[in-house]
């Protein structure tokens, strides 16, 4: 971009120490392990970065040792390690999204295209949609980047098509992550977005100038019993990651000129209807995964498919010590945890964005 991004993004590192394609074959393929990665939680260069832990956790999680063992046990075969969290199987009807109250809606649609900005487009939920303000996180990048934010995110909705959605175009009614790319692409009318903020931000968007389009899900997938993936085939509209490839796969053949920034969901906490603690994203199980299994085939999708990624799960600072000042209810983030967030995805796009001009 211009040599204003670059600069900006000299300043906001700085800030930050101080405290703060080709497009995809249409084949069935497996999802790599992520063995071969290494370093932190942000990516620069479309090379997702990674924790040791996830490492470990990934090639465990997904190998299945010589003598038959199930994945998500050690290939020694050995019990797992004393101290590991024991695993709670919720029921998905216990696993409730809480309402964020009522905020001020604050945050502009850009009148005009600023060719001096980048155009930044949000796909998400409540995480992004629930703080319209400037507390928000797409506000924050915006702020932090110096580019026109266009916040597409709708509350209480899932990557992945639910059980009782139909994946016909004819017929499409999804408000998932794969309906709004498909309204993107033209494939499906806006109207699903119809009496959301995001419907009045589609319509003034042109999206063939888009810079980047980051992707925010993963929570509510968790929360509906959302399968992560299909074995036979991983671009199952109906499973999560399928639905992170799908929506890829679209942008990226549609927008090859944009970089893509996939986020994983964040550390959480749950209760269930009773008010009763339940465990927190590394423990409880919707039965078919826990919310740390979908942060790692995020993760996985993000390395398969050459995308930038913003590790939410533990690249934030947010953990089980955190939680009280960067959750606000256990699932959506405190301001503090916004604005951490808001810090890390602007230093990802900002550092590719000093790569490009170098």
């Amino acid at each position: 971009m211009k040599k204003l991004h670059v600069a900006a993004a000299l300043v906001f590192s700085a800030v930050l120490m101080m405290g703060c394609g080709k497009e995809a074959k249409d084949v069935k393929e497996e999802i790599p392990d992520a063995a071969d990665m290494s370093g932190d939680a942000i990516v620069i260069n479309e090379i997702p970065w990674a924790t040791e832990e996830m490492n470990m956790e990934n090639a465990t999680a997904q190998t299945k040792g010589s003598e038959g063992q199930e994945a998500n046990q050690p290939e020694t075969g050995q019990e797992e390690e004393a101290g590991q969290p024991e695993e709670v199987t919720v029921n998905p009807e216990e696993l409730q999204e809480p309402q964020i109250g009522e905020a001020a809606m604050t945050e502009k649609i850009p009148e005009t295209r600023d060719e001096n900005k980048l155009q930044i487009v949000f796909l998400g939920d409540s995480i992004l949609d629930g703080y319209r303000n400037e507390t928000g996180i797409a506000y924050l990048t915006g702020e932090y980047c110096n580019a026109d934010v266009y916040n597409l995110a709708m509350g209480g909705t899932t990557a992945a098509l639910t059980t009782y959605e139909n994946a016909s175009y004819e017929e499409w009614d999804s408000r998932s992550l794969q309906g709004v790319v498909h309204a993107i692409c033209g494939e499906v009318g806006p109207g699903i977005m119809d009496g959301h903020r995001a419907g009045e931000v589609f319509a003034s968007c042109d999206f063939s100038k888009t810079d980047y389009f980051v992707i925010e899900y993963g929570m509510n997938d968790f929360l509906s019993g959302i399968p992560l993936n299909d074995e036979d085939d991983f671009y199952d509209e109906y499973t999560y990651v399928g639905a992170l490839r799908i929506a890829i796969q679209r942008l990226r053949t549609s927008f090859p000129d944009a970089a893509i920034v996939l986020c994983s969901p964040n550390y959480a906490q749950f209760w269930g209807k009773d008010g009763s603690y339940l465990g927190d994203g590394n423990m409880v199980s919707n039965g078919g995964g826990k919310l740390v299994e979908y942060y790692r085939v995020c993760g996985n999708v993000s390395a398969d498919m050459h995308t930038l990624f913003l590790n939410a799960y533990e690249g934030i600072g947010l953990d089980t010590y955190s939680a009280s000042e960067y959750l606000e209810d256990g699932i959506h983030l405190a301001e503090k945890g916004r604005r951490k967030y808001a810090e890390k995805l602007s230093q990802v796009i900002l550092e590719y964005e000093s790569t490009k001009n170098n």
